[in-house]
């Protein structure tokens, strides 16, 4: 079955869903951006017939299968809308939308069309997240008991450019663009579901210099200023958060009572990493160390005094990744290849969908107002 897709949205996302629909065989006809000058060059760079500033005619004169949205969350309603309209199938990048209220309005509009959506939260991709869930279901370190993830580290420099990561309107923050990959990873190495949700996020960077537009987030680390030249730049208000400490519970979805209960701690702006940093899996009968945040290299530990030993992830679960690029590449197309698949009506890998990014804002609205424990809701 032949599939075309167009993409709106022409920084890094832009340019990794386009290799990734490709990699599965998609045809991707046009990439579409509000600036001629930026949206041509990228055409140009990944060789797309199309360059183009008007979405609304481009989709309609193309008519494709799907539609990759890779802009700032706030920027998303109206697209879903005409999209969903035409029947084309959505490959959104996360978050879903800005709060959960929009995050369950664009889940409306594709579950009453019926056109099938995936969401990418993709580092659950990852083979150490397969090889920990793997690990985890045989009881290696017995019962599962409780789970700690402590990720305090050095990443925001102060002088960092102001961006839409710094406003919480178009979809940024830690818990919109970092917390939603954790969620998916836990959901998918303890084969449970987020049921509920408490916690706290906190603003530390409050303010950021004004650069030139950074239309791909991989260029924002060239662009940081020196002292003298931020004191004579404009600033901005930073509202995003870039700092949380959450307790949540994740359930088997067919007893949302019987919960393990995980403690996440995020802080992008820590002066040192936490000694304690990474993933920490406690079972009745020893304990699992994950070194690293989103690819993590699995130690076992049996007793409380013995040395943690290496467990090296498997080569069938690192054969299960492609490779056409870099590690988010490759999971951005390990996500397209299961869509298109799902879509041709071919065998494939379970996938998120906008019902997950619901569900995600739904804690990370929870989370962001600090009001005590939250019950996820459910669609009914």
């Amino acid at each position: 079955m032949k599939l075309k897709a167009v993409v709106i949205g022409a920084g890094w996302a832009g340019e990794g869903h386009t290799n990734a629909l490709r990699s599965c065989g998609v045809e991707v006809a046009a990439i579409c951006a509000r600036q001629q000058d930026v949206v041509q060059d990228v055409a140009n760079r990944l060789n797309v017939p199309e360059a183009s500033t008007d979405w609304r005619q481009t989709l309609a004169t193309i008519r494709p299968e799907i539609v990759a949205l890779a802009t700032p969350a706030s920027l998303r309603h109206e697209v879903v809308e005409v999209a969903t309209a035409l029947g084309c199938h959505l490959f959104c990048d996360k978050p879903l939308a800005a709060t959960a209220a929009e995050a369950k309005e664009l889940l409306r509009l594709v579950t009453q069309t019926g056109v099938k959506h995936a969401y990418t939260a993709t580092q659950a991709y990852d083979p150490s997240v397969g090889w920990a869930a793997e690990l985890l279901r045989n009881e290696v370190i017995g019962p599962l008991v409780e789970v700690d993830c402590i990720f305090r580290l050095p990443y925001a420099h102060p002088l960092q450019p102001w961006s839409w990561f710094d406003n919480l309107a178009t979809g940024g923050g830690l818990l919109n663009n970092g917390a939603t990959h954790i969620f998916a990873m836990l959901e998918r190495m303890l084969d449970r579901k987020l049921v509920r949700v408490a916690g706290r996020a906190r603003v530390q960077r409050r303010r950021a210099p004004v650069a030139a537009p950074i239309h791909d987030f991989r260029q924002i680390s060239a662009s940081i200023p020196t002292e003298a030249e931020a004191a004579a730049m404009e600033w901005r208000t930073c509202n995003a958060d870039d700092a949380l400490s959450a307790l949540l519970e994740f359930a088997p979805s067919d007893d949302s009572r019987s919960t393990i209960p995980v403690s996440l701690l995020i802080n992008l702006a820590a002066p040192t990493p936490a000694a304690t940093n990474g993933w920490h899996f406690f079972g009745e009968q020893g304990t699992l160390f994950g070194d690293g945040v989103f690819s993590i290299a699995i130690r076992r530990q049996a007793e409380p005094e013995a040395e943690a030993t290496l467990m090296p992830v498997p080569q069938r679960y690192i054969d299960e990744l492609p490779q056409i690029g870099d590690d988010v590449q490759n999971k951005w197309a390990a996500l397209a290849r299961d869509f298109a698949a799902d879509i041709r009506g071919e065998p494939h890998r379970p996938y998120l969908t906008f019902y997950d990014g619901w569900r995600y804002q739904e804690a990370i609205d929870a989370i962001r107002s600090g009001g005590g424990w939250c019950e996820l809701p459910v669609l009914t």
